[in-house]
């Protein structure tokens, strides 16, 4: 017998060896290996934070509203979001943010600051006016903090145009 065939045999002398035992083990090891390395992988393109799979843009069909957002958030931490909204030139944009996206955030800052600014009720959400520019779009920046863990879902809408709905998942 050559010495590699010897070595992969069960031995009982110094050390009790079970090779069938220790193959599973190995085997074990090797899809422990390549689970961590997915993992990273996945962390990389955005899982868990910023990235690819993180990103998200949102439009209307009639292309007057996009958002643009990240699908992955941290408990308490600050993320921003962009909204853009077409419409007729030199005339103001009203956008709706649903309630329920708003309890799953809070509003840290916005830019440029609305114009005139009312809630709703809990029905509809937050009503944010928007100054359009020369060729009627408008854009909001927004940075908020998101407080509570699982899934937010709600929407984002143009007074008198599309809603987009938004999805976003809050990890602890």
């Amino acid at each position: 017998m050559d010495a590699p065939e010897t070595e992969m045999r069960d031995k009982r002398y110094p050390v009790d060896e079970d090779i069938a035992l220790q193959r599973r083990i190995w085997r074990l090891e090797r899809v422990g290996w390549y689970l961590m390395l997915l993992i990273v992988v996945l962390t990389l393109c955005g899982l868990f934070s910023h990235g690819v799979l993180s990103s998200q843009t949102v439009t209307t069909q009639q292309q007057d509203l996009s958002v643009e957002y990240q699908r992955f958030h941290r408990n308490g931490a600050v993320d921003s979001m962009v909204i853009h909204s077409y419409g007729e030139p030199g005339r103001p944009h009203t956008l709706v943010i649903s309630h329920s996206m708003m309890k799953g955030f809070s509003i840290e800052s916005m830019q440029p600051q609305p114009q005139p600014t009312s809630s709703a009720g809990t029905r509809e959400g937050l009503r944010l006016t928007l100054p359009a520019d020369a060729h009627g779009e408008s854009t909001l920046y927004l940075s908020w903090r998101s407080g509570g863990v699982g899934f937010v879902a709600g929407e984002i809408a143009l007074d008198g145009g599309g809603r987009v709905a938004v999805t976003q998942f809050i990890y602890p």
